[in-house]
């Protein structure tokens, strides 16, 4: 399994910066191919596709979000 992210670029005091959100998942298939499923769609129309590591890449002078935690209350709420 893999989890799927969108980027966004911001400028903040000078600096660029990059904003990691996660937006669904993607499975392998036996032929190599990927089944993506999606929660949101990025206006950007950018995605990254990454193994499933426990962490997203911390943005510059961030902290790292698990790549677990839900993306809505939607998940906290079937627990």
């Amino acid at each position: 399994m893999k989890d799927v992210y969108a980027i966004y670029e911001s400028k903040s005091e000078g600096r660029d910066r990059s904003r990691w959100v996660r937006v669904g998942v993607a499975f392998d298939n036996r032929d190599g191919s990927l089944n993506v499923l999606l929660d949101a769609l990025p206006l950007s129309g950018r995605l990254q596709i990454r193994p499933r590591s426990g962490g997203v890449p911390a943005e510059e002078g961030g902290e790292a979000r698990s790549a677990t935690a839900p993306l809505d209350g939607r998940a906290a709420a079937r627990a």
